[in-house]
């Protein structure tokens, strides 16, 4: 009863949300477990039910991230035998080497995607995770989601981990080729990288930290 007097106050207000992919106006209400706002016009789940949760896997997940992505910087992945000499490879080979070889541009883009944007994204999921999890208010709580949405769309570790493999098969063709440990830390640092993406909840987050008074409520 006090669910239903409630959806009908919030329709009465004419609260609006807007929808995250076209965004088309969205009247909120209030969601029972299981139930989704949908939006008419592209069918994307514009907010969904909030029942007991937290921010607690995503901080794990992200932390755990942090220190294989530390592991996989400074572990080889792979070593390269041709013709009697051997090199081992890191991370960070294939960037200089782009750059060695003047396409500086890629070099830049490659690290950035593959190492910088991977670094930030998980730093903040673990910062927001461990105030909002904690209920604290450490200082730069709003740059720190702004930063966060801003570099997700970059963290491509899990295709730099795919072309990991495919440049490793065409490597057999000209030598010999071994996986090193930091291939499997590159590896964990895809997984929790997808993990904490799927995971995390954005709306969840945001209601969160308005109840923690660093973004305003409308």
């Amino acid at each position: 009863m006090n669910e239903a007097l409630a959806s009908q106050s919030l329709e009465a207000e004419g609260r609006w949300v807007a929808c995250p992919y076209c965004e088309a106006p969205c009247l909120e209400k209030e969601l029972l477990p299981g139930q989704e706002l949908i939006c008419s016009r592209c069918d994307t789940t514009v907010m969904i039910h909030i029942a007991k949760r937290s921010l607690q896997p995503p901080f794990a997940l992200s932390l755990t991230g942090l220190i294989l992505l530390l592991l996989a910087n400074t572990t080889p992945i792979l070593t390269f035998d041709v013709v009697g000499r051997s090199q081992s490879d890191y991370m960070i080979t294939g960037i200089i080497e782009l750059c060695r070889q003047g396409y500086f541009l890629i070099g830049l883009l490659v690290c950035f995607c593959g190492i910088i944007a991977p670094a930030v994204f998980l730093s903040c999921a673990f910062y927001l995770g461990f105030a909002i999890a904690l209920n604290m208010r450490p200082p730069g709580l709003k740059l720190v989601s702004t930063i966060a949405l801003a570099v997700r769309p970059w963290n491509l570790i899990p295709v730099y981990s795919i072309a990991t493999v495919v440049a490793v098969v065409k490597l057999e063709m000209l030598g010999s080729v071994a996986w090193q440990p930091g291939a499997r830390y590159v590896l964990g640092v895809a997984v929790m990288s997808i993990l904490c993406e799927q995971i995390s909840n954005r709306q969840m987050a945001v209601e969160q930290l308005k109840k923690m008074g660093v973004m305003k409520k409308e």
